[in-house]
């Protein structure tokens, strides 16, 4: 059968909620949960993920072409061939390091791409009965007692998916997309949105909440609409307009609370008309993610008025900073919610993030210590009132001992056995290991906490980062594009985008973006940018008198606060100032969770072959960790150190 024919047997658009679980050597699929299951764990795919993966597994093994996949995948939404590439990237990614190789996703030059079986299994089997695949699904795993298999990256990446908590949490709460509004009833704008109310109930499912269809949906419109929200169980409301700006396209849109009828939420986002899809990206990304918050204070004992999620809603966009990002405003928030619903632990909980992060903002001080203490009163109400407040967790470990990683561990590990499916928790897991030198593992954390919630951005600059540094460039690539369409404007974007392009050694593309007052990092002066600059441009050379003036450059920025010493360690080690980089080391802590691992990035690789750093290690309590875990950082393993690590 060849390409064409397989193309067409692929028949109509995908819809996952109409397909069937089935087989793949092995590796059951349940395209309606966004969920597979293999060695005993329960994987979560994207939407659109699932769909490449339904829509392979249709064509029997045949090749199928990436026109095909993607008419069947994203219909009218228009993309780039840079989308599937993600798709295909996470589901080769699946296979390897999830599936133990059931299958492969094979590339065939100039058609497309083939499902192909593994060794294990000899076929894609047939649809399984959903009431037998429910009495059949495995135990969940469980945090205690996991050991960590020591055999190449793949082995670790398997130990670990191994400790990570099961995610069992039922969908609560229910949306309705409303079709957007238009002044045209057909043509490009019509298409536009409804492709974009499309994106949003996909980036629904991904993310955890509940959409009802676009028929139900229909019933919502005119004098029955009342009646019809009742019946279908419908707790929010999403719609909004799309219209023509000049060139651009202008999208208005917003939350409404269905039992008040108040709208919680609304935003207007626009985007050039010739690149319908990255606005579609957007808006749908924004949608989702404060639908997320909105089903939290709709779905826990203590239900929200519309008030209150409002406040609760304005205090996630300031936590997570893609609008406002400012941790008083968030304080003021959670301050809101708590005083009129005092029995909503997650408005403790808030409170007591807020109170944790705002600490590290300081140096030691009474401030920063009563702002502590008061973080982890309001943890401790949050976690008397739900004691499966993954965010009370959280709050307790930011406000521990900076330096006692394996109590702040506990505390990390505590959260994520009461609340598996929070993804913060994942993500500061895997940030923690990442910090602690132990970054192979960190990314099987950070991959989870993508897949619980890919709209996460904050974390999603981690994960982009730490693919490229454990050598996943493509997938790495793929993500900042993902955070790129999504969250343009967010400061993690322009983290994710310079950071990996410094571990990629994309020395020029590093230039233009600190070219770029727009592009570049927020934060960054001229005195910062100039140190940058001028190390970026010495560090491939051999000219000793550049590497020299470009070393002094770093170290007065450093000493004038415009780089903080982890920038100023990872520059000096670059321009293979390796005593500058230890002097640097001296001054560094690691305050802030939300910034790279200097010590353990491949730019500072020089420092860690240097016996010193054993020493800073024992500084900053590394060592003691180690000992305590008897886990040892990946480079201790590495060949050619000259000193043994775990001797010192």
């Amino acid at each position: 059968m060849n390409d064409a024919t397989a193309a067409i047997e692929l028949g109509r658009r995908i819809d996952l909620t109409r397909e069937a679980d089935f087989l793949v050597g092995g590796v059951r699929i349940r395209p309606t949960a966004c969920e597979v299951s293999a060695g005993g764990r329960r994987i979560r795919l994207q939407p659109r993920v699932m769909q490449v993966l339904v829509a392979l597994a249709r064509a029997g093994g045949h090749p199928v072409s990436r026109h095909a996949l993607i008419e069947v995948c994203w219909g009218r939404f228009t993309v780039g061939e840079d989308a599937l590439n993600r798709c295909i990237q996470r589901l080769r990614r699946l296979a390897k390091t999830e599936a133990r190789n059931a299958f492969t996703i094979e590339t065939i030059p100039r058609i497309g791409y083939r499902l192909a079986v593994g060794p294990q299994a000899d076929a894609i089997g047939p649809p399984v009965d959903p009431g037998r695949a429910r009495a059949s699904r495995p135990i969940a795993a469980t945090l205690a007692g996991f050991a960590v298999i020591g055999l190449g990256a793949a082995a670790v990446l398997w130990a670990i998916h191994d400790r990570l908590p099961s995610v069992s949490r039922p969908i609560e709460g229910r949306v309705a997309v409303i079709p957007f509004e238009t002044p045209e009833s057909g043509g490009d704008l019509r298409a536009f949105a409804d492709g974009l109310s499309e994106e949003i109930v996909g980036m629904l499912s991904g993310v955890q909440v509940q959409a009802v269809s676009r028929t139900e949906s229909q019933a919502l419109h005119g004098p029955d609409a009342g009646p019809a929200i009742k019946r279908l169980g419908v707790d929010l409301l999403l719609d909004g307009t799309v219209e023509r700006a000049g060139k651009n396209i202008e999208v208005r849109v917003q939350l409404d609370d269905a039992r008040e009828h108040v709208t919680i939420w609304s935003e207007k986002l626009q985007g050039p008309a010739d690149a319908p899809e990255a606005l579609q990206a957007s808006v749908a990304a924004h949608a989702a993610d404060v639908a997320h918050w909105a089903k939290l204070g709709l779905s826990r004992k203590v239900k929200l008025d519309a008030a209150s999620l409002a406040a609760f809603i304005a205090g996630r966009d300031s936590t997570i900073g893609v609008r406002k990002g400012s941790r008083a405003a968030a304080l003021s928030d959670y301050q809101k919610v708590v005083s009129a619903s005092p029995d909503f632990s997650w408005g403790h909980s808030g409170v007591a993030s807020a109170e944790a992060f705002g600490a590290l903002d300081l140096p030691p001080s009474p401030e920063s210590q009563a702002l502590r203490a008061d973080a982890r009163r309001e943890a401790e109400r949050a976690l008397a009132l739900d004691p499966h407040n993954g965010e009370a967790y959280l709050a307790l470990e930011l406000s521990a001992p900076l330096l006692d990683w394996k109590a702040r561990e506990d505390l990390i590990l505590r959260g994520a056995a009461a609340d598996p499916s929070f993804e913060p928790g994942a993500m500061m897991e895997g940030r923690l290991l990442w910090v602690v030198g132990r970054g192979r593992e960190a990314l099987a954390w950070l991959e989870r906490a993508h897949d619980l919630d890919p709209l996460h951005n904050s974390e999603n600059w981690s994960l982009a980062l730490n693919l490229a540094s454990e050598g996943h460039p493509s997938e790495s690539q793929a993500l900042v594009a993902q955070m790129e369409a999504q969250w343009p404007e967010h400061g993690a974007t322009k983290d994710a985008r310079f950071w990996t392009s410094i571990v990629a050694g994309a020395t020029e593309n590093t230039l233009a973006l600190l070219a770029d007052p727009v592009a570049r990092p927020s934060g960054m002066d001229e005195i910062s940018v100039e140190a940058w600059r001028a190390a970026l441009k010495a560090a491939p050379t051999k000219n000793r008198a550049a590497k020299a003036h470009a070393a002094k450059a770093v170290r007065a920025a450093a000493d004038a606060g415009s780089l903080s010493h982890g920038e100023a360690l990872t520059l000096l080690a670059m321009l293979g100032d390796l005593n500058g980089a230890f002097a640097q080391a001296q001054l560094y802590v690691p305050l802030d969770p939300y910034t790279a691992p200097y010590l353990f990035l491949p730019p500072t690789a020089a420092m860690r072959s240097d016996p010193r750093f054993m020493a800073l290690a024992r500084r900053l309590g590394l060592v003691a960790y180690w000992r305590a875990t008897s886990r040892w950082p990946d480079f201790c393993a590495e060949r050619g150190l000259r000193y043994d690590c775990r001797a010192t």
